[in-house]
């Protein structure tokens, strides 16, 4: 199947400011398309035609890799091209018009040697030893012992700053203490440090495969692809926070409050008074899948799989690729997911707990609001209970079991459910404009669409 070609060359979350940064492929495109060219002509990556630089090597035991160009402009308005290669190119880490690595090549060959050397006295001598001999247990936590303190130490060298002007070793940035190996020697970060470093202010980037496809046939020559989740994503959004022109630090999008991002779906926290998705009329098209369309504008025309009402606030998740929105909207169908709410009641009420099976429809004489009707009423369900009393307001959790529209507030204002109304409720309560009420998307649960992870979000409620 043909794919429109990329305009978002590579994103991530900054958990710095809880916002997705961007950069997007722009003019750098014609420049990569030249640097292929001039690879099919030399064969070759410099211009001295070194044979341990020749291009046969990515079609050799070692197969291809990806390259990386970056359109930038420097302070005086004028264009920049930089190139990269990732990681190393047949055993060498710099190249005379490529960018070098992040850290030192020289500081990096020092600080591994030694490390080395024990690793490798104890794996020759592991070889000449059973699994049951006395002294195999003791050099395998050696070896173990060696490679990871070695491994925190290579960590330490990556130290990379971002276009705010902060710097971080990898170990700060990366989530977790399990950093893959090569995390920060693709071309994008290597990129990116480079540019920051050197005043230029990246425009667009391209990056690309060019040798013998790759073992697992998801890298193809010649073929254009986005920075890499696995080991690119985690960082990025470090990396490119505080660079003007980043899609997401708009002042409206700086609304929404990212909390996870990646190749499939995106988490938010949806503030209250912004809606959903659009509505009618050109004043109501600011929207939370609009300004996720600006920050992922390759995503589908309908990035969303459940809605918010205007009024509420908390946890969206929206699908980036057909396939997550397919399944992210069955298991929302079949209710697979779970959430839960945090509600401000305009009352005090018993503490206690309960079911609430309520039949109610709409009153099409009073759209959009929702009426208690036995007769004609679908049921709605939902369990609550008390969590306290605050100022004469009770805090109450509520678990949606079906998903109706206003279920929640009909559920809490009806004499026929808790008959406390929600606290800003413009329907059913004493609400007079959007963003007062009080009722907020605390919990969101459902199984990753690509990897089958539970995913599980929480957000405290700003009230």
């Amino acid at each position: 199947m043909n794919r429109p070609p990329l305009t978002l060359a590579a994103f991530g979350l900054c958990t710095d400011c809880r916002t997705v940064h961007t950069l997007p492929v722009g003019n750098s495109r014609q420049y990569a398309d030249g640097l292929i060219k001039e690879l099919d002509e030399r064969r070759c990556i410099d211009d001295a035609s070194n044979p341990k630089f020749s291009t046969d090597y990515l079609w050799g035991d070692a197969r291809g890799q990806m390259f990386g160009v970056l359109e930038c402009e420097d302070r005086n308005g004028n264009s920049v091209v930089l190139k990269a290669f990732s990681c190393q190119y047949n055993g060498e880490w710099s190249v005379d018009g490529w960018v070098p690595p992040i850290p030192n090549p020289q500081a990096f060959e020092q600080l591994i040697a030694e490390p080395d050397r024990e690793i490798n006295i104890r794996t020759r001598a592991l070889k000449k030893l059973q699994a049951t001999d006395p002294d195999h247990f003791q050099l395998f936590e050696e070896r173990k012992a060696l490679s990871q303190q070695l491994m925190k130490e290579i960590h330490a060298l990556y130290r990379l700053t971002n276009f705010r002007g902060a710097t971080r070793p990898l170990s700060a940035i990366f989530p977790g203490d399990n950093i893959p190996t090569g995390v920060g020697d693709c071309c994008a970060p290597k990129l990116l440090n480079y540019a920051v470093l050197n005043k230029l202010k990246p425009l667009g980037l391209s990056e690309f495969y060019y040798g013998r496809e790759n073992k697992s046939g998801t890298r193809q020559h010649k073929k254009f692809y986005p920075a890499c989740a696995e080991k690119c994503r985690p960082i990025l959004g470090f990396m490119l926070c505080g660079l003007d022109g980043a899609s997401a630090t708009t002042a409206a999008q700086k609304k929404l409050e990212f909390l996870f991002a990646d190749d499939s779906l995106v988490v938010v926290a949806k503030p209250s008074g912004l809606l959903s998705v659009p509505g009618k009329g050109p004043e109501n098209q600011d929207c939370v899948t609009a300004r996720i369309r600006e920050v992922f504008p390759d995503c589908p025309g309908h990035p969303e799989v459940h809605r918010l009402d205007m009024d509420t606030s908390g946890l969206m998740v929206l699908a980036l690729n057909r396939d997550a929105h397919r399944e992210l909207s069955r298991q929302f169908h079949d209710r697979e997911t779970s959430k839960k709410y945090i509600a401000l009641l305009n009352g005090e009420i018993e503490e206690g707990s309960g079911v609430i099976k309520l039949p109610f429809r709409l009153d099409v004489d009073n759209r959009p609001m929702q009426i208690y009707d036995p007769v004609h009423g679908k049921i709605g369900i939902t369990r609550w209970k008390t969590l306290g009393i605050e100022d004469g307001k009770t805090r109450v959790e509520m678990i949606p079991i079906t998903g109706r529209t206003h279920q929640l507030r009909v559920h809490a204002a009806s004499e026929h459910g808790i008959g406390v109304p929600i606290i800003g409720d413009r329907l059913y309560g004493t609400g007079t404009a959007p963003g007062q009420l009080k009722l907020h998307a605390s919990f969101l649960s459902f199984i990753h669409p690509a990897t089958g992870r539970k995913m599980q979000f929480t957000s405290e409620p700003p009230f």
